[in-house]
């Protein structure tokens, strides 16, 4: 009842967010308009409330995301832009923002979600033992595999980007796919390609449960999970599960830690941080923990002496422009290093997203250099 309620609530919303500013447009110009182009302008507002209606109510979850995102780019936001400014510019200077705005969007569908960016960052600590000072770890995140067009080279030039790292470790941290296993499919030679001489290790995000398919049965939903599982395992890639490893050399260790997703509502809650930590005997090691969502920080990893917490999920709102993002709506920790004391979260923007576009917040892989700190 709870979740049926919320689904409604965010549909109102969605419903508020179109009608105002079409009804605001329509006293003002556009119900003076010929009957067909009158009718049309309400076209935007209904495939928005479809899709909307669509993705709380589990009904063609990609096509939904697509459709919504879509209409609110290309319909809500330039109309919102212009009612704001024709409230003190003439109609004529008002508008050339909001095409511009347009502009800028056609380049984030086509070209933004390609830009990849390699950030290099560093992470200091007087508890890093002198064996791994200078050592680097790739961080890669939310590839949604199912976004890409099919016929596109961009995952080669993921591939290829991240082996040029020469890094030591890589760690992914959650939503290979969008809605099904059979994503991965395509692009599991490619994937295969992806090395670190101490391996890779992942964490599952929301979207790896495959709950966002238009088959939500038990059966469905088991049979996705155990083919997303053994892909990874195909591709070498080390899966904790609320588990850790302890990665050696000779002496000196760390802890490398991962969780299954740590999601707050509507995402689901699979994470158990004291599942995953139990067994580690030095309680001073190093610890770095891998975990899809960045609430987690605040929520366990801070209490639980985690050094460096590596997430993704928020894809950085996939669109930036300064410090403008709708990220800043649903995370404190959006993007980027937070510090506390001596701990560090990292969020990276992730490399792929619901649907594709990228504006600002440009794909990104980041690769993070540990110090030791005298």
């Amino acid at each position: 009842m709870k979740k049926i309620f919320r689904s409604l609530l965010y549909i109102i919303m969605m419903l508020g967010l179109a009608l105002l500013p079409d009804l605001w447009l329509w006293f003002d110009a556009v119900s003076t308009w010929p009957l067909a182009l009158a009718i049309a302008w309400w076209i935007p507002s209904a495939l928005l409330l479809l899709a909307e209606t669509g993705l709380q109510f589990g009904v063609y979850h990609r096509l939904s995301v697509r459709v919504l995102f879509t209409m609110i780019l290309f319909s809500v936001m330039p109309k919102i832009v212009y009612i704001l400014l024709s409230l003190f510019l003439p109609w004529w200077v008002a508008i050339l923002p909001a095409l511009f705005m347009i502009g800028g969007f056609i380049f984030g569908f086509t070209k933004g979600w390609r830009k990849l960016e390699v950030k290099q960052i560093t992470y200091s600590s007087p508890d890093l033992p002198p064996y791994f000072d200078g050592y680097k770890i790739l961080h890669f995140t939310d590839f949604h595999l199912g976004t890409f067009p099919k016929d596109t080279d961009f995952v080669e030039k993921v591939v290829e980007c991240a082996n040029n790292e020469d890094v030591e470790l890589m760690v992914f941290t959650g939503d290979l796919v969008n809605n099904s296993a059979t994503e991965v499919a395509p692009y599991l030679e490619t994937l295969k390609q992806l090395h670190a001489p101490d391996g890779i290790y992942s964490v599952w995000g929301n979207h790896d449960y495959c709950e966002y398919d238009n088959n939500h049965s038990i059966g469905a939903l088991k049979r996705n999970r155990k083919m997303l599982f053994g892909f990874q395992k195909e591709l070498g890639w080390t899966q904790l599960m609320n588990e850790h490893v302890t990665l050696s050399h000779g002496l000196a260790s760390i802890e490398i830690i991962g969780v299954e997703n740590a999601g707050n509502p509507p995402f689901s809650n699979r994470a158990n941080l004291k599942k995953a930590i139990k067994g580690i005997v030095d309680k001073k090691a190093f610890k770095i923990l891998l975990t899809h969502d960045p609430h987690h920080w605040r929520k366990e990893a801070l209490k639980a002496g985690i050094h460096l917490t590596l997430s993704g999920h928020t894809h950085a709102g996939q669109i930036l422009i300064g410090k403008l993002t709708p990220a800043r709506l649903a995370f404190k920790e959006w993007g980027g290093i937070y510090r506390r004391g001596a701990q560090m979260l990292y969020v990276s923007a992730g490399i792929g997203g619901s649907f594709p576009f990228r504006l600002g917040a440009w794909p990104e892989m980041t690769v993070i250099t540990l110090k030791r700190k005298l």
